[in-house]
């Protein structure tokens, strides 16, 4: 009841203020702020704040008491499909404005409810029309939109002009009647069930709700709820809300917040929900605001100074809003200039002309690594933009949502595409953007941002300013890059006022009576060459010797001219002090010069405290014996100029003070090490310390740090030291391994807590770092590094934490304690992390069964269905997508999980798939048609009509996802509009009057959709330029290669035959693979070759960034080589033949197709140093590794099909895919013998034993069936016996093995036809046909052994043994008849109750929205309410798969691979996880055959063996 006692406050306000405002529109907006006008005149009465409030889940009545009569609401609705008129309007109102709650749409069994209020001086129709004619009613619009099908809509009307001498009515009593009317009219309506949206004016916007957010619609307070047409902006706004927010409520409980405002923000407000600003942190993967570099730079700016820059005329072009005039800035100076000084006072200048919302910045810092990246640079952008612009805050949080891609980890291209390109660039904006870049110079890779910059093409102007040094590669960059930009140089006589005005007003200070204030500041300025950072460190030098004019004389005289000459002289003045202050000063300096970040003073004090101990005042110690090296600027601590740490590091050994940086990161890792090696001090504090879960902070502030201020540096940023140390000393190598081996679970515990596993995995790649360094220095010494023990110890420390991060990472980070409990029972028993742990591990649980001693680069193998293989392989941000091309299936899985999100089918063999890489949108192209799908949802788009018989060679899309490019194989490339299916332009890649009818073998369109290259048999590739409207033939490039060059016409053009062309994404070079394996790079521009024979390619792919190229060869052997020098760095021996492949758009794993199945391989060897923030980049090879990784998938097991385990909890038997069913003991799952042998062409498939364990069956995928007896070991005999007793087959797959509970009979249940054998005769006793083919399980009757019965998704039904015939009327079916599926396993729990999961059967499913658990009370048969199927509301959101029953508790994993434990109740509540899985065994195939015994030993299919987890859920 809040928002009505605001609107009630607000009514007062307005009542009390103003009584003669005029209703003039003119007056609505003044400064893009809008004043809420109340109108005089009854008649005029506008809605001024009319609000939209739903229910998600309160379904109302079919019937009204305010319902008006059919007839009259056709005419109201004509502007919604007739289709839905037709089929779903079952009642309407009239055009008058109706007082009360009146059903204007209706459709049967509605998911949802829409009411519509007015608000004060408006009315239940007029509201909400355009010009306030009822006949443009526009919320039935809504019923269009698939997600508003079976939704009804409702208006509620009240006396708006309630305020009088006549009425005791207020707004509370309004909305009391709202409520009692909702909750009558439906009878099951709650209080608070409710979220609430609203469409408001701005001053109304805010009901002050932590965390809320604003979404603005460019209308006036008389329109903004006013809609002309379906295409209005401020429609789709609205209706993309109410979508979203019907997303939320359909899929959780808590309610919700949405407001719009005329300015625009869309607010989302959940009651656990980060703050709106904490939650794009978190999204975006920024630790801090950004404006502290601002404000610091705004605090030094002088009050009038950097006024120059506005008579410049190219920075008068530059912040026009002309579209003649260039965007692109750049402005050069020397170090010291004032360039950062200079982009503060043009940021605050932006911000007072323009929005501040128009205006965006960044400060590369040298000595903040992480700021230097070009990421940082585009994440904090991308931050400003949505704190300030409400659509594009939507839209990023909305791809984060359905999505679930965070970018705080992801490359710069990425952010690139999918932020900028796919979201900012397309929303318009009012006037320009500006973007503000300081210190170009300083960024780790600063030509990659020019070439980014380059791209921006985008529906708003964007004007950019760049601040740097000029050097030669930013001048090379500029022209090749950037050749429209404007460079203006910043010289000395720019600043010269400004520097005077410094320093007069400085010398004013420190020598406030001085006659000779004018010479000094002449004698200064004649040195300064324009550098404010000279003069600032002149002053300082002149402040401390004022004392008298000899000393100031002096002080002039001695202060050299250049940076070079000054900093040596500071460094003179540091030496000449007394030892102990002069060993403090080089140990402070040391630290402020190396660390990957600035320190502060706690931090810093922690630091120096192995040496100095117990300061009194840190800060005001550095100011007396730094020689003004150092400045603290709110603690934080830094060097006076990056130039002063290019100079204290890289000067001359000559130095009166000497910093060796390989000494100097040796000695900060020792300290760092020292400091975290306090097992028991650490255990202790981060085991208090609260996890994700419990924890309200963001991510982005590591849990409990604070405390410990030096403790998040040392656990983040050792390893950076130590890669960077000097690699002749063993005591620091030594001191590295004693730590991990005591302390390794206890450091990535710590970094858990921080909520950054990228700590871990950057640390493993600085320790081959570090060990690439030692091995060229022992190298140059004739010492090999493989015969070095501890070099090799630490090379299995990088491997052992990369592995853990991607099979646990996401586990660890949910529950940090969890590193010490349940991972390292699942590493490989000669992996270093068990060696080390494995006897002091506080696991309860064991690992048996695994032969494998070694990590395994196989992260997950799926297949795609019953007799259906994938033919095509592609990823996106969080998803992959394989293709079933015969079918047109498309299955989307989780890259996190690589579980099966939903799959849809295109309806005819597909040829071709490609995805855009800025937004979730998948094209596939079929014989007939071509389709456009939102992978996140598996929803069509679009469909082109296929008006040619020619197959589909290579799809594209458009910039903007608006258009799509398809090339044919005749040579042909069209370009469709997508929202019209209209040809927008065409082209033929052939030559004018050519006969040539071959086609083209493959076609690659260049990334920027300028060029197309086109493979033929025998032809040399060509490479044409797109012209969209041709005026003038420009000829194709052909690639001839050397040895076809001097061949005549009758030998044909090419003797070794092109097969695959690629597009270097960051060139516009080709990559061409032949026939003869051979790789040619062909620079098409310049027409140069780089041929490369040692490859052995038949077919391959290249990275998202180009970096990497992976070939496979004919045996089935995968290599990467990295780019541009094509050396190996990785090999996967794998024999079978690969169809497809694909990167991970990180470039981290790799994907292909075999056989049947879809391969999803993560080697360590792909943590790359380019995924490091910043390190010695000289050190860095070419290669990832200094020696290729070659690595093996063994490939000789053979794959298990089924399992079963026995009552007796003693041994389990595997159907393997040759035919074989062999059985093993437990607990060690030693093999005991085999007990049958079907076809090796066919795969056991299903397995049961009987009660008594004396018979176990198995059949095949061909339709056979073998029943075995068997006799266990005795006195006199060691073995198992085993008979044969049943060989028999029927005509279709086997769904379902049951014996009778006696033994003396068998049912075999195909699809349509179930059998009865008897065992006793070896015959068919009966068999019955059911046509329905509803796949379903068998079960024996719990009271009557002459009855089974038959559990299917829709009914139960129980069935005779004798005969197969039913014994009575179907029993009460499920709650979901609509929607049948598959039932997965049933659990019995307590001899009592079968609890059913049941999956949709629908192709398009989702597996999350259409999973369900039901549960049957089998003890009350005779009852026929018992026999309904119960459905346990909330737990079928948290299980992946049921797995049985553990001390009458239901068992299942969840979606982060726990196993967990659920207590049966009528209402789900809770349940608990006891450990989890690592996701590399939880393939498909493994997680429908994973199997729990009595005694909770857990048994799980993993690469041809069985892994055994004993006492898992016992500890």
């Amino acid at each position: 009841m809040d928002m009505f006692r605001k609107q009630r406050d607000k009514l007062s306000r307005y009542l009390s203020a103003e009584q003669t405002d005029r209703e003039d529109d003119s007056d609505q907006e003044e400064e893009g702020h809008v004043r809420a006008l109340w109108p005089k005149v009854a008649h005029k009465k506008r809605a001024s704040e009319p609000a939209i409030t739903y229910p998600s889940t309160q379904h109302l009545d079919s019937q009204s008491p305010h319902s008006r009569d059919p007839s009259t609401a056709v005419s109201d609705f004509a502007k919604i499909d007739p289709q839905h008129v037709q089929s779903s309007l079952t009642t309407g109102p009239s055009n008058s404005d109706s007082l009360g709650l009146t059903l204007v749409y209706s459709v049967p069994n509605p998911n949802l409810d829409l009411v519509f209020v007015h608000g004060l001086g408006g009315s239940s129709r007029c509201t909400w029309s355009w010009e306030r004619d009822p006949s443009n009613f526009w919320p039935p619009w809504l019923v269009n939109d698939a997600e508003f099908s079976r939704a009804r809509i409702f208006t509620f009307g009240y006396n708006a002009n309630f305020t009088g001498q006549y009425t005791s009515l207020n707004i509370l009593d309004f909305a009391r009647d709202l409520l009692v009317r909702m909750k009558t009219y439906s009878g099951d309506y709650h209080q608070g069930d409710a979220p609430i949206g609203r469409i408001v004016d701005k001053d109304s916007a805010l009901l002050e709700y932590p965390g809320e957010i604003t979404s603005s619609l460019i209308a006036d307070h008389h329109g903004m709820a006013k809609f002309k047409t379906p295409q209005d902006t401020n429609y789709t706004i609205v209706r993309n809300i109410l979508k979203w927010l019907t997303r939320t409520t359909n899929t959780d409980s808590k309610d919700g917040v949405v407001t719009f405002t005329q300015h625009g923000t869309v607010e989302s407000q959940e009651r656990s929900e980060l703050p709106q600003e904490k939650r794009l942190m978190n999204i975006l993967g920024m630790p801090e605001k950004v404006d502290e570099e601002l404000e610091n730079f705004a605090e030094r700016t002088m009050q009038g100074s950097c006024r120059w820059l506005l008579q410049r005329q190219a920075f008068q072009d530059w912040i026009s809003e002309s579209p003649k005039m260039s965007g692109l800035l750049w402005l050069t100076g020397n170090p010291g200039a004032g360039k950062s000084i200079l982009a503060s006072y043009v940021i605050a200048l932006l911000k007072e002309r323009f929005s501040s919302g128009n205006c965006h910045f960044h400060f590369f810092l040298a000595a903040h690594q992480t700021k230097r990246t070009v990421s940082y640079l585009l994440r904090s952008i991308a931050l400003q933009a949505a704190l300030l612009n409400e659509v594009f805050c939507t839209r990023l949080i909305g791809l984060h949502e359905n999505t679930g891609i965070t970018f705080g980890q992801q490359k710069a291209t990425m952010i690139w595409e999918k932020v900028f390109e796919g979201i900012l660039f397309r929303i318009p904006s009012q006037g320009p953007l500006f973007w503000v870049i300081d210190g170009l110079d300083e960024a780790e890779t600063p030509l990659e941002l020019v070439k980014l910059l380059s791209r921006i093409k985008a529906a708003v102007r964007i004007n950019v300013l760049l601040l740097s040094r000029a050097n030669k590669d930013l001048l090379s960059g500029m022209r090749s890059f950037l050749p429209t930009i404007v460079h203006e140089a910043i010289t000395a006589d720019d600043s010269r006022d400004d520097i005077r005005e410094y320093v007069t007003s400085s010398i004013q200070r420190i020598l406030p009576e001085d006659p000779a204030q004018e010479e000094i500041v002449q004698e200064i300025l004649s040195k300064a060459l324009g550098s404010f950072l000279w003069v600032r460190l002149a002053l300082a030098r002149i402040s401390d010797n004022w004392h008298t004019k000899d000393d100031i004389r002096t002080a002039l005289t001695e202060i050299p001219e250049g940076m070079g000459p000054l900093y040596e002289r500071m460094l003179e003045l540091v030496a000449d002090q007394p030892p102990k202050p002069h060993r403090m000063a080089v140990r402070i300096l040391t630290w402020v010069a190396c660390t990957f970040r600035p320190l502060v003073i706690t931090e810093l004090e922690i630091a120096l405290r192995p040496d100095f101990p117990d300061f009194y005042n840190l800060e005001r110690t550095i100011e007396q014996i730094c020689g003004h090296f150092i400045v603290v600027n709110k603690s934080k601590i830094t060097l006076i100029h990056h130039t002063a740490a290019q100079y204290l590091l890289d000067g001359p050994l000559s130095l009166p003070v000497a910093i060796v940086p390989h000494e100097s990161h040796q000695h900060i890792a020792t300290v760092c090490i020292d400091f975290l090696s306090d097992f028991s001090k650490w255990r202790r504090v981060f085991s208090n310390a609260p996890t994700i879960q419990q924890s309200s902070e963001s991510p982005s502030s590591p849990t409990g740090f604070e405390r410990y201020p030096f403790l998040s540096y040392a656990l983040t940023y050792w390893a950076h030291h130590f890669s960077l140390a000097s690699v002749e000393s063993d005591h620091l190598l030594e001191t590295i391994l004693a730590f991990l081996r005591g302390g390794c679970l206890l450091w990535i515990h710590g970094a858990a807590l921080s909520k950054d596993l990228r700590i871990l995995t950057q640390s493993a790649q600085r320790f081959k770092t570090y060990l690439s360094r030692r091995a060229n220095s022992l190298a140059q010494k004739s010492i090999s590094i493989s015969t070095l023990p501890r070099d090799s110890e630490l090379s299995q420390w990088a491997n052992d934490i990369i592995r853990v991060v991607g099979r646990f990472g996401r586990n660890i980070v949910e529950n940090p304690t969890s590193i010490h409990k349940h991972v390292v029972p699942f590493c490989p028993k000669e992996s270093i992390i068990s060696r080390s742990f494995g006897t002091k591990s506080h696991s309860g649980f064991t690992v048996s069964g695994i032969t494998s001693k070694k990590w395994d680069d196989c992260l997950a193998r799926m297949t795609m269905g019953e007799d259906q293989t994938a033919s095509k392989v592609l990823c996106m941000d969080t998803f992959f997508v394989t293709l079933v091309g015969i079918t047109g299936t498309l299955i989307v899985w989780s890259s996190e999980t690589c579980e099966e999100i939903r799959r849809f089918a295109h309806g005819e063999y597909v040829t071709n798939m490609t995805s855009s890489r800025t937004s979730n949108l998948v094209a596939t192209a079929g014989f007939k048609t071509t389709r456009v799908w939102d992978v996140t949802t598996g929803e069509e788009l679009y469909r082109l009509p296929k008006g040619r018989h020619h197959h589909t060679r290579t799809l594209a899309f458009g910039p903007k996802d608006d258009e799509i490019l398809v090339g044919y194989d005749d040579c042909l490339i069209q370009c469709f509009d997508l929202a019209t299916a209209q040809e927008k332009w065409q082209f033929l890649a052939k030559e004018p009057g050519s006969q040539d009818h071959n086609c083209a073998r493959h076609m690659a369109i260049s990334p920027d959709l300028t060029q197309i290259a086109l493979v033929f048999r025998g032809r040399p590739v060509v490479v044409w330029s797109i012209q969209r409207s041709p005026s003038a033939f420009i000829p194709p490039k052909r690639c001839v290669l050397t040895e076809d060059s001097m061949r005549s016409a009758h030998e044909g053009d090419a003797w070794n035959a092109p097969e695959v062309a690629l597009w270097q994404p960051e060139t516009d070079h080709l990559l061409i693979m032949y026939e003869d394996t051979k790789v040619v790079e062909w620079n098409v521009r310049d027409d140069e070759q780089l041929p490369y024979d040692h490859m052995g390619a038949r077919g391959m792919i290249l990275s998202q960034d180009g970096s990497l190229l992976l070939t496979s060869d004919v045996n089935g052997t995968l290599s990467i080589w990295t780019v541009p020098h094509y050396r190996l760095t990785y090999r996967l021996g794998y024999e079978e033949l690969v169809t497809d492949m694909a990167f991970s758009p990180d470039g981290t794993r790799f994907y292909d197709i075999r056989g049947t199945f879809c391969n999803v391989w993560e080697p360590d060897a792909l943590v790359r140093s380019q995924d490091l923030d910043q390190d010695n980049v000289s050190s860095h090879h070419d290669t990832i590794n200094s020696e290729p990784v070659v690595s093996s998938d063994d490939t000789g097991r053979i794959p298990i099909m089924s399992l079963i385990c026995n009552a007796s909890n003693e041994f389990y038997c595997c159907g393997k895919e040759d035919g074989t069913v062999v059985m093993y003991a437990l607990p060690n799952g030693k093999k005991v013998r085999q007990v049958a042998k079907h076809a090796s062409s066919s795969s056991v498939i299903k397995l049961t034993w009987s009660t008594s364990e004396k018979y176990l069956a198995s059949g095949d995928d061909s339709g056979r069936i073998m029943v075995k007896r068997l006799e266990p070991p005795s006195s006199g005999k060691d073995e198992w016996g085993v008979f044969k007793l049943l060989d028999w087959r029927i005509d279709e797959a086997i769904d379902y093995l049951m014996f009778h509970p006696h033994d003396s009979l068998l049912l075999i249940a195909g699809r349509i036809t179930t059998y009865v054998m008897n065992l006793k005769t070896k015959t068919e006793l009966c068999h019955a046909r059911h046509p329905e083919q509803r796949e379903g399980i068998w079960i024996n009757h719990p009271t009557s052994q002459s009855l089974l019965i038959k559990v299917d998704a829709v009914q139960a039904r129980q069935y005779l043994w004798k005969t197969l015939l039913p014994s009575d009327d179907p029993l009460v079916s499920s709650a979901f008849v609509d929607s049948p599926g598959k039932v997965q396993r049933p659990i019995l729990v307590r001899d009592r109750w079968l609890v059913l999961e049941i999956l949709s059967s629908d192709p398009n499913y989702t597996s999350a929205q259409h999973r369900h658990i039901e549960s049957l009370d089998l003890h009350r048969l005779h009852d026929t309410n018992a026999w309904k199927r119960k459905e346990t509301e909330g737990l079928a959101k948290h299980v992946r798969r049921l797995i049985g029953c553990f001390h009458d508790q239901v068992v299942f994993v969840d979606h982060q691979f726990w196993l967990c434990t659920w207590a049966m109740e009528p209402v789900y509540s809770k349940h608990k996880r006891h450990f989890f899985l690592p996701k590399d065994w939880l393939s498909p195939t493994a997680l429908r055959l994973i199997s729990l015994n009595a005694q909770g030993t857990l048994l799980c299919p993993r690469n041809g063996e069985v892994a055994i987890v004993r006492s898992g859920l016992t500890y």
